[in-house]
C-alpha cells in the first residue's frame, strides 16, 4: 500500500493544476535500478503524471482521493511508503517515508533496501 499526507495530496493537485493536466491523471510512482554515484544506493524514485490508462499489469491505488499507479515490478520496493511534501521558496519537495528503505542518500530521492528474500537470488552473482 502506498499512502499520500492531505498536504502531498494538496500539492500534486496543484501541480496537476498548474500544468493543466485532465483531473483523470493518475500519479504514477516507481522505482528505476540506478542510485546516486558514490551512495551505494541501488533504486531511484521516480514520480509522474499519467494521462493514459494504467497497463494491466499495473497496481492501482486510491489514497487521499487521488489516483496512484505503480508498476509491478516497483510495487514490492514501495510496499508501505508514504509520500509527503515539505513547503519549500519556490515549491515543494517531495519527501519518501520508505520503510523498505535501509539506507537512503543525502539527495533524499534514491534508496537501498536488505535482499526481501535471498533464496530467490540463489545462483545469481553480483559484481
Amino acid at each position: 500500500m502506498i499512502t499520500l499526507t492531505p498536504l502531498a495530496s494538496q500539492a500534486i493537485q496543484e501541480i496537476r493544476r498548474q500544468q493543466d493536466l485532465p483531473a483523470t491523471a493518475a500519479l504514477r510512482v516507481g522505482v528505476t535500478k540506478e542510485g546516486c554515484e558514490g551512495s551505494a544506493t541501488q533504486f531511484r524514485y521516480v514520480l509522474g503524471f499519467d494521462p493514459d490508462p494504467a497497463a494491466p499489469s499495473d497496481h492501482v491505488l486510491e489514497s487521499e482521493g487521488l489516483t496512484v499507479v505503480v508498476d509491478h515490478e516497483s510495487l514490492p520496493h514501495l510496499d508501505g511508503l508514504q509520500l509527503d511534501v515539505r513547503q519549500e521558496f519556490g515549491g515543494v519537495t517531495f519527501l519518501f517515508r520508505n520503510p523498505r528503505a535501509t539506507h537512503t542518500c543525502g539527495c533524499g530521492h534514491t534508496f537501498s533496501e536488505e535482499d526481501p528474500d535471498p533464496e530467490q537470488n540463489e545462483g545469481e552473482t553480483r559484481s
